[in-house]
């Protein structure tokens, strides 16, 4: 980040509340480390929830999920700064989400740019490293692409859409163990 953009961002959301250091507390409570097994009982849980969704609602699930995560991502970057560069918007989404999320654009290496325009079609790639709902598709045995990977989908594409004001769409172009390859399509 350039140092104006850290200026920009101070002047958005400089307030007056002034935080004492002792105003701080010095531990957690309860520790991070107490959390982990909360974290794998959500993790479990949301992998039922979607199985039970796609035995219910069969190939819709993917459609309802997809809707939710959308229509939640559009909620969140209404908070966000609006941006016409798609790489910055993308950028300060993946700052946002760390620890949710982790993702980086990525080019071929026959590209000269990220944004890659063929066919009539604008489109970058972007790498996603740490996905919670990768791990969680895996502690469950499920595959990914379905309902839990479609909310993400969802999540991204309504977050690009409300930042940047173009229409979006985001494909799988592979899943693996420890990172999926995605196609965000810019309309």
């Amino acid at each position: 980040m350039t140092a104006s953009y850290i200026d920009e961002l101070h002047e958005s959301f400089h307030t007056d509340i002034v935080y004492r250091s002792e105003d701080i507390p010095l531990e957690c409570t309860p520790r991070p480390s107490e959390m982990e097994e909360t974290l794998h009982g959500v993790m479990k849980l949301n992998g039922l929830i979607i199985r039970s969704l796609e035995e219910i609602a069969g190939r819709g699930a993917n459609a309802v999920t997809y809707r939710a995560g959308k229509k939640f991502g559009h909620e969140i970057a209404k908070y966000f700064q609006k941006r016409d560069d798609v790489e910055e918007a993308l950028h300060e989404l993946s700052d946002l989400l760390r620890g949710q999320y982790t993702f980086e654009v990525w080019k071929p290496e026959d590209k000269e740019n990220f944004i890659i325009e063929e066919d009539g079609q604008t489109f970058i790639y972007l790498v996603f490293h740490d996905c919670i709902v990768r791990q969680t598709l895996r502690r469950n045995g499920q595959e990914q692409g379905g309902p839990l990977c479609q909310t993400l989908f969802g999540y991204v594409v309504g977050a690009i859409e409300e930042i940047t004001g173009r229409r979006a769409k985001l494909e799988i172009v592979h899943t693996g163990p420890n990172a999926c390859l995605k196609k965000l399509i810019l309309k």
